[in-house]
């Protein structure tokens, strides 16, 4: 697998996994199973098209689980699709975190896979939120007389995971900096020469933007205005993927989890 790929599959992963704790957070009583179905299949797509590109075993089970899921959105009892989410939610997490957890080839739990797994955490909640807010915004086009509550529920998530990526930012590279000592310091010298833009489009696209944009969702949820906050979102959606691919690529490279 190619260092280009291999960021952008994971992101991939990130973004089902994310998509389905969100799914998790909404009432099913509240919303017809259409829209669970329809975010489930667009889930099965982007991992399926993942899997063309490269048959891992995590892309794979993750596949399986979210056909498993979608199907028993078909089965009048709801006790068994909220045990197939929980299922496909399982499954994907262990998918998306044990890289994190053994990428640094050591025995023991390090501070700075740790601290990747906080990022990764961090970039999960950020790209299903963007997406499940997108749907759902959507989805009130069809209902409008589903609660605000619901969809201020998802960006307040949204606004959670970009603050959150950028005081995991901030305190990853200063700690490492601090106490990382001189093979750390060369690392962080090659992050900021030799992918130096890289790190800028991280900081200003995946971090700043996103940001911003949940800032603007929030505000307009507040009118409330759910038409334009499905707007954001769908210019958010594109910001966290770019944001998460540069991110993993600089994770990949350089091994400091920004």
């Amino acid at each position: 697998m190619t260092e280009i790929a291999r960021p952008v599959l994971h992101a991939v992963q990130e973004l089902a996994v994310g998509s389905l704790f969100c799914l998790a957070l909404l009432p099913s009583d509240l919303i017809r199973r259409g829209f669970f179905q329809t975010c489930v299949l667009i889930l099965a797509i982007a991992v399926g098209l993942g899997i063309w590109v490269s048959q891992t075993p995590a892309l794979i089970s993750l596949f399986l689980s979210l056909l498993l899921y979608g199907g028993s959105l078909w089965i009048v009892p709801k006790r068994w699709s909220t045990l197939a989410l929980r299922l496909s939610l399982a499954v994907g997490s262990m998918g998306v975190f044990l890289p994190s957890l053994t990428a640094l080839n050591r025995a023991s739990l390090s501070p700075e896979t740790a601290a990747q797994v906080a990022v990764t955490l961090a970039s999960t909640l950020l790209l299903g939120s963007a997406l499940i807010g997108m749907l759902l915004g959507h989805y009130y086009l069809r209902d409008p007389e589903l609660p605000v509550a619901l969809i201020r529920r998802v960006a307040n998530l949204f606004l959670l995971a970009t603050v959150l990526q950028g005081l995991l930012l901030v305190a990853n590279v200063g700690v490492l900096y601090l106490f990382g000592g001189a093979e750390a310091a060369a690392r962080i010298g090659l992050l900021s020469t030799s992918y130096g833009l890289v790190l800028l489009g991280r900081l200003l696209i995946g971090i700043l933007g996103s940001f911003v944009l949940a800032c603007l969702i929030w505000d307009t949820l507040r009118i409330p205005n759910v038409q334009a906050a499905t707007g954001f979102f769908y210019i958010a959606i594109l910001t966290a993927m770019i944001g998460e691919f540069l991110g993993g690529y600089l994770w990949h490279v350089t091994a400091i989890p920004v």
